[in-house]
């Protein structure tokens, strides 16, 4: 199948065109992230390269491609990145000690609330081991009684035999 020349011009305009829009992308994704006004990934988001990529919205393998001489494919789009990722990194390890206190109490408060969890979990599954064993100790009383009657039915038999009431023999 033959492009027509109309068609391949097109193409490679389309192809010149792409690594421009492709940095447009995520420099604006950049923005984005940087100002915590996220369109595509979560808020709260870990600052990775494929979050950058996932909010740009091109694969992974464009934000971290280098060229054949070791060259970041898109070097302004890297530095940039990782300088707000230390400007990050920095504010987080400066934070306030109330900040951080805050941030303990809620792990622990995250931790209290699985461990709770479990608890309830292992409470429901004591209480239907519980109602299964009250289940088989019915049982076991209804089997005793059935054994206790026939005990009763085998020894009248018995003493029936021994009187000489059972004219069988």
């Amino acid at each position: 199948m033959k492009l027509s020349t109309k068609k391949m011009a097109g193409l490679r305009r389309y192809h010149a065109d792409r690594p421009i829009k492709t940095r447009l992308k995520l420099l604006e994704a950049l923005d984005r992230m940087e100002s915590g006004q996220t369109v595509k990934v979560s808020p709260g988001f870990h600052w990775s390269k494929a979050n950058l990529a996932r909010e740009a919205g091109v694969n992974i393998n464009t934000v971290v491609r280098k060229l054949p001489d070791g060259k970041w494919a898109f070097p302004e789009i890297n530095e940039r990145f990782e300088q707000i990722r230390q400007k990050r990194q920095r504010a987080a390890a400066t934070s306030d000690s109330r900040d951080e206190k805050i941030v303990e109490l809620r792990n622990q408060l995250d931790g209290l609330r699985e461990q709770n969890r479990q608890l309830a979990l292992e409470v429901n599954r004591m209480g239907r081991q519980v109602l299964e064993e009250r289940e088989k100790a019915e049982r076991m009383m209804l089997y005793e009684r059935q054994n206790a009657s026939l005990r009763d039915e085998i020894s009248r038999i018995q003493r029936a035999r021994a009187s000489g009431g059972d004219s069988r023999a």
